[in-house]
């Protein structure tokens, strides 16, 4: 069930990665003039004083060119895509670890887990039913896959 959940919900954020994003103001706003461009960028440098390229803006804004502004526009333009894309990949990461993990193996609760911690207690005297590992020769603790 859990597999079948993750793989939904790692679909279901690729369809939501795969949508145009909708276009903002700030995108909009390269076809702006130059009057409207310094009005648009001085309110975002009050607004937010340390975003990239307020300080250059500050100090030789009427030298600045179109470029300048179309930098200035992708550097501080609010987006969602590093955000969407981290989650998107926490995801695949939980989708991917569930099912490498044995996650098919949750015995718990059942007969079989009766089963199993018996075999592993009859085989490892340091076994713990409780987190399912003993005690290597090695000092290490692993997982009985019995």
């Amino acid at each position: 069930m859990h597999k079948l959940v993750s793989a939904a919900i790692a679909a279901a954020l690729a369809g939501v990665m795969a949508l145009p994003a909708p276009a903002t103001a700030q995108s909009a706003s390269f076809n702006l003039s130059f009057g409207q461009q310094d009005r648009f960028v001085s309110q975002g440098c009050r607004e937010h004083p340390r975003w990239r390229g307020c300080d250059d803006w500050r100090r030789n804004h009427h030298r600045w060119g179109q470029n300048d502004y179309r930098n200035w526009y992708r550097w501080n333009r609010p987006s969602i895509g590093s955000f969407a894309a981290g989650l998107f990949g926490f995801a695949v990461g939980a989708a991917v670890g569930r099912g490498l993990d044995g996650g098919d193996r949750d015995w718990r609760g059942g007969r079989d887990w009766n089963d199993h911690v018996q075999r592993c207690e009859a085989r490892y005297r340091s076994y713990n039913p409780r987190t399912d590992l003993f005690l290597g020769y090695d000092g290490d603790y692993h997982r009985c896959n019995l």
